[in-house]
């Protein structure tokens, strides 16, 4: 808090500067303003960075201290099925690896918004991400608008130049037919897929 009004108290003072001063002083607190404001939103994305970072050690705790659970219970076959089930396939490093780094960046966040409401989003064949900004944009829509209404984990498949985004029935009254433009939602069989792209 204190670090934030700090921040702000700069910026009025940069900005008071730019406001009183002659013409050539006016151009160097412009500058300052401007280079400031670069510096904060650096430091910001920074933060995010970091936060990102022990979202995913957290995560590796989390399954290292279930699967150590199953095996001091002597239940190999449970420890087995919850690697292969849930472990590996929301933690493996090459999930992301070829891909643009704003996808990266992008579906790392997305990652960690949806384990911070108790969801985990299963990445499914990324390797067909054509990694357009388009296609990003749509797909950060459709999971922003799912993740805090959604019960259970959510599947992500992608497929050349489209991806399918699919979540359990419960949690989402209505389907938002209207909202994304291009994507359509359905209901099938207690699940609701979202889907975007060329078929």
């Amino acid at each position: 808090m204190y670090s934030l009004v700090m921040r702000l108290v700069i910026l009025v003072a940069l900005g008071v500067g730019v406001y009183v001063s002659s013409h050539l002083w006016r151009i160097v607190f412009l500058i300052l303003f401007a280079l400031y404001i670069l510096a904060w939103a650096k430091l910001h994305t920074q933060a995010r960075a970091v936060d990102m970072v022990r979202h995913y050690r957290h995560r590796y705790a989390n399954h290292l201290q279930v699967i150590s659970g199953w095996l001091q219970l002597e239940n190999y076959e449970r420890a087995e099925q919850y690697l292969m089930e849930r472990a590996l396939a929301s933690v493996h490093p090459g999930i992301f690896r070829g891909l643009p780094l704003r996808w990266i960046y992008q579906m790392i966040a997305l990652d960690a918004y949806a384990e911070s409401l108790g969801h985990m989003i299963l990445w499914e064949r990324p390797e067909h991400i054509a990694g357009t900004y388009r296609m990003l944009w749509k797909l950060w829509a459709v999971l922003k608008t799912v993740i805090p209404v959604t019960q259970g984990n959510i599947v992500v498949r992608f497929a050349p130049g489209q991806f399918v985004v699919e979540i359990s029935e419960e949690g989402m009254a209505k389907l938002p037919r209207n909202y994304i433009k291009g994507v359509t939602w359905e209901r099938h069989q207690g699940v609701i897929t979202a889907s975007w792209g060329h078929r």
